[in-house]
């Protein structure tokens, strides 16, 4: 059971979310909502909060009362009209189809988008939302009447969603994000740890399993959600590293080797292998087209003795020269 709310802007919060779901709602309240969002960080928290609630309040479908009162209904009273008793049981199928539709949010069909490529691919969602996919990534996306859900399956993606009275949800592994008119980056790595970039706008983060918990980012922060669902502190985003792989670039500055291979692999079919323990955490700098392996390896090999040489499964081995 929750607690209650002890947000003191909790009821303002919840007005809001009312009203944003209204199908009267309109764009000036809307931005009149956004301007209200960012006057106050306990303004977002507050949000957030109400929002989760209504969402919990939708359980209709499973709430015992009411199937209780199903049951009862059905069977046959005595002394009354047969069709006072179809009214009351057509009544109450109303309910139970209202609260249906209000649990499954009407039960959206979903939409997979896959770059099995080997460049970025831009793509325009249902709701107008710009989303651009890196190499390797698969998004699944669902657009009900009340909610926008997306779920990031592999990969990295950046996301400049379309203003709209609907609240956008974005799932990856363990970490659920809730954003309003923002553009953010948010890419789920292979060990199931999940990083979030903020550009612009305002961002809640809030992850699931042992370790639950929640955090609020500012534009121009960024952040780690580990496996565990422990959420490491925000630090500075660097903007032209963040933004080099929307251009086809990778930017590293002091940028760990695995770290490094890992995003040159996203954009060519011959992996890089890391088969030395010890050259994994070498801090490598430098900027590098997508995909220019060649460049990579020759930058490893002047600056940090690091060689390459074939397997016999098609990858190349990196192995430090002692």
């Amino acid at each position: 059971m929750r607690n209650t709310p002890t947000n003191p802007h909790f009821d303002q919060a919840a007005t809001w979310v009312a009203r944003l779901e209204a199908a009267d709602c309109t764009a000036g309240e809307r931005a009149r909502f956004e301007e209200w969002l960012a006057q106050d960080p306990a303004h977002v928290h507050a949000w957030a909060e109400a929002e989760t609630l209504h969402q919990h309040a939708a359980g209709l479908r499973d709430d015992p009362w009411l199937r209780a009162g199903a049951q009862r209904i059905t069977r046959r009273p005595r002394h009354r009209h047969p069709l006072f008793r179809a009214a009351i049981v057509a009544t109450l199928c109303l309910a139970v189809g209202a609260g249906w539709l209000l649990a499954t949010d009407g039960n959206p069909a979903p939409h997979t988008y896959v770059n099995s490529g080997l460049a970025t691919q831009p793509q325009i969602l249902e709701d107008g939302s710009l989303v651009v996919l890196d190499a390797g990534t698969t998004l699944t996306t669902r657009f009900g009447w009340r909610t926008r859900r997306l779920e990031l399956q592999q990969g990295r993606m950046q996301l400049r969603v379309a203003a709209a009275s609907r609240p956008m949800r974005v799932q990856a592994g363990n970490s659920t994000l809730r954003d309003i008119g923002t553009t953010f980056q948010v890419e789920l790595l292979d060990d199931g740890e999940v990083g979030v970039a903020l550009l612009e706008g305002a961002l809640d983060v809030a992850s699931q399993g042992p370790q639950r918990m929640h955090r609020q980012l500012q534009p121009g922060e960024q952040l780690q959600v580990r496996r565990s669902g422990h959420i490491e502190p925000s630090t500075t985003l660097l903007r032209p590293q963040a933004e080099a792989w929307l251009h086809g670039q990778l930017l590293f500055d002091a940028t760990p080797l695995s770290a490094a291979v890992a995003q040159m692999n996203r954009y060519t079919p011959t992996p890089l292998v890391i088969a030395d323990p010890a050259i994994a955490n070498l801090a490598v700098s430098g900027s590098f087209r997508a995909g220019d392996q060649e460049a990579l390896l020759s930058a490893l090999e002047l600056g940090w003795s690091v060689g390459s040489r074939p397997r016999a499964d098609g990858a190349l081995e990196l192995r430090g020269r002692h």
